[in-house]
């Protein structure tokens, strides 16, 4: 019923022409404020075709003996109309058994006739009530239920459907897809590249913000017909209605990347952030809704792990990787948290005396399967996972822990220093400080024995959250080095600002300094920049006499490579180390 009608509607269904003119009598005053209004019908047919029309009633108050319908047959119309609405009936003392029939057929209450209209108005005004607290119930079971469906088919934050909403709308295009065989239509799957490096640099707040911002972009760039969900934390999926053909869905995917390209003012900071999306068409027959979603996620794992901000269509050759890579995440899991994983430690020598001043850890997973399996196809896994946390938490206690061995072991060598290489996702988290504190303590070692190894990428991708984890963790004395260094971005004005220790000369531009003089210069410019800025360099990869000779002419300090050693074991290092004590 309609909020603002304040007045209750009581229909009269009595052919006794006299009752209207009593009833408006004795009901004046509530009639005239609008508290009540009164509509006369003379048989139970006009009564339900006037309930039919308007359904506003809010009590029926009906005669049983009637023409045309009677109050009985009315009784059982009602309750089909509007379940909620009351009735009482009026019959004389003679007809009781009609009255047991008329509460049978579930009237609220009766009055005998002639009526006593002091009665009158006190069952009006108790029925009335009755249904007034029927229908409030009956409201808010209804706003009830809705707020369930919704919590149940939407997500809350950008207020797009959730992922059994989604299910649900391609449920619906299948069906009809399967009946007009010519209706097409294709599912994008979308992750947020950068979601979580921006959730652990600037907040849970700012990352939810960064999910909005998303949502309504990605709306204001979709057709009318296309429907958005939000499918996962950092993730989204689109449903593509009657595409005319494959292509179609494609070309929204770039109109997506473009929309994506600018970035996004979070808390007056700019961020930038990619999305890599997969395409599965409904051409991929005899599969149920939630198939066709995991093949486009298939396929939009497949374009993170070629270049993340990319695009990737499905084809059932997916299917194999992605099963390899659901029992790689499992198994690179169970070995984090069973500490099934090892460290191989690689040293670093100085190039004037060629002994040796540090180690670098590196972590190494020898499957039971699989055998050896490489850093460079799990550490991806685990950053996209979440794995690289724990993990890199595990590579630091391990790293400082030996090197605590070793220094007790070996006071005669020169002081060591434990490098460790830091992911993007660990140089954002806001425990890393915490953590790192924690192990110095625990291992009894001065910051100066610690050094992180970061990339030029990962840092300019986390500058704001980097440069200050960089000063927090300078302060307690703690070595930074850029990995890599000349692989990445071209931009130098960093190094003049952040608390840089060394800069490590990529094993590309090693291996090719003796042979091609451009990699020779670029190693000169870079010894000479690191020199002009009182950073010390190590060059990576070194493996003949030669490149050492043209690296000590350069004036390089450090170098590692097989020329020196190949990366040891624990015990392996430890010979080494008593070799020079």
């Amino acid at each position: 019923m309609p909020s603002f009608r304040t007045s209750k509607i009581i229909l009269v269904v009595d052919d006794e022409l006299s009752l209207e003119r009593l009833i408006k009598q004795r009901f004046r005053k509530q009639i005239k404020a609008k508290e009540l209004e009164f509509i006369f019908v003379s048989n139970g047919f006009e009564a339900l075709s006037l309930l039919e029309a308007s359904p506003d009633v809010d009590l029926i108050l009906t005669d049983i003996r009637m023409p045309e319908m009677d109050g009985l047959t009315l009784l059982d119309k009602i309750k089909k109309v509007d379940p909620t609405l009351k009735a009482v009936v009026v019959s004389a003392y003679d007809e009781l058994k009609n009255i047991r029939t008329a509460m049978n057929r579930g009237a609220f209450d009766f009055l005998t006739k002639p009526i006593d209209f002091n009665d009158l108005e006190i069952t009006i005004n108790k029925t009335l009530g009755f249904v007034r607290e029927v229908r409030d119930n009956q409201r808010q079971l209804q706003a009830a239920q809705e707020q369930l469906r919704y919590q149940a088919f939407y997500d809350a934050l950008t207020g797009l459907l959730n992922r059994n909403g989604f299910i649900e709308q391609i449920e619906v295009c299948i069906h009809i897809s399967q009946e007009q065989l010519s209706n097409r239509f294709a599912i994008l799957f979308l992750n947020l590249d950068r979601y979580q490096v921006v959730k652990f640099t600037l907040g849970h707040g700012v990352g939810e913000e960064l999910l909005k911002q998303t949502a309504r972009r990605l709306e204001s760039c979709m057709p009318q017909t296309a429907i958005i969900a939000r499918v996962g934390s950092d993730e989204f999926a689109i449903l593509l209605k009657d595409i005319s053909d494959n292509q179609q869905a494609s070309n929204i995917a770039s109109a997506i990347h473009r929309a994506l390209e600018t970035p996004f003012v979070l808390e007056e900071v700019a961020v930038s952030s990619t999305v890599s999306i997969g395409i599965a068409h409904s051409s991929l027959e005899g599969l149920e809704p939630e198939d066709l979603l995991r093949a486009a996620d298939t396929a939009m794992h497949y374009a993170v792990v070629q270049s993340k901000g990319s695009t990737a269509v499905f084809n059932p050759g997916m299917l194999a990787g992605a099963i390899s890579r659901l029992e790689l995440e499992a198994d690179l899991q169970r070995a984090v948290f069973n500490e099934q994983l090892h460290l191989n430690y690689q040293p670093i020598f100085s190039l004037v005396d060629e002994q040796i001043v540090g180690f670098e850890a590196l972590v190494r997973w020898r499957h039971k399967v699989r055998g050896m399996v490489s850093p460079a196809e799990f550490i991806p896994v685990a950053e996209e996972t979440g794995l690289i946390l724990s993990l890199g938490a595990w590579v630091l206690s391990e790293a400082m822990g030996c090197l605590r061995i070793w220094l007790e072991q070996f006071p005669n060598v020169r002081p060591l220093s434990m490098s460790v290489n830091l992911s993007g996702i660990q140089l954002s988290s806001p425990d890393l400080v915490m953590l790192i504190e924690e192990l110095l303590a625990q291992f009894s070692l001065s910051g100066e024995s610690l050094k992180l190894e970061i990339t030029e990428s990962m840092f300019m991708e986390n500058a704001g959250a980097a440069g200050q984890l960089l000063a927090e963790l300078k302060a307690k004395q703690i070595q930074f080095s850029i990995d890599d260094f000349g692989t990445g971005y071209s931009s130098l004005s960093y190094l003049h600002h952040l608390p840089i220790d060394t800069l490590k000369i990529d094993r590309e531009f090693i291996s090719g300094m003796v042979g091609d003089s451009k990699d020779f210069d670029i190693v000169k410019t870079i010894i000479a920049l690191a020199h002009s800025l009182e950073l010390d360099v190590v060059a990576e990869g070194i493996e003949t006499q030669e490149q050492l000779n043209r690296l000590r002419e350069l004036g390089c300090e450090y170098g590692q490579g097989f020329f020196f050693s190949k990366p040891l074991d624990v015990e392996a290092a430890g010979e080494l180390l008593a070799s020079f004590n």
